[in-house]
């Protein structure tokens, strides 16, 4: 490796040799994220590893600081976790269960 190398694990990898795991993009100056010892992608690693939002169903990842709440094996993106009947937003707040919704105290 002459220039624009990449260090990975305490290890030295061509640029154009460190890519995802999954769909072997290359990952230099890219965001992402390392699984069991390899790197992936941030789509890949959403497609194969994360979490989903259990109301948007879509991927839960923690880039730019995002919050998300858990609870039993559930989790939502904060921006999701809304009472299932009027909406309003639940993050720090009490919230009730029936069945698979959520609710706040008004409407449960």
């Amino acid at each position: 490796i002459t220039s624009g190398g990449v260090t990975y694990h305490d290890q030295p990898w061509h640029k154009e040799c460190f890519v995802c795991a999954g769909c072997k993009t290359q990952l230099s100056g890219q965001r992402f994220i390392s699984k069991d010892e390899h790197p992936y992608c941030v789509d890949c690693f959403s497609k194969l590893y994360a979490k989903k939002c259990a109301a948007c169903k879509k991927p839960i990842t923690a880039f730019g600081g995002a919050k998300f709440i858990s609870f039993e094996e559930r989790q939502w993106h904060g921006e999701c976790f809304n009472c299932a009947n009027c909406s309003v937003s639940l993050v720090g707040q009490g919230f009730l269960t029936q069945q698979d919704d959520v609710l706040c105290h008004e409407c449960g």
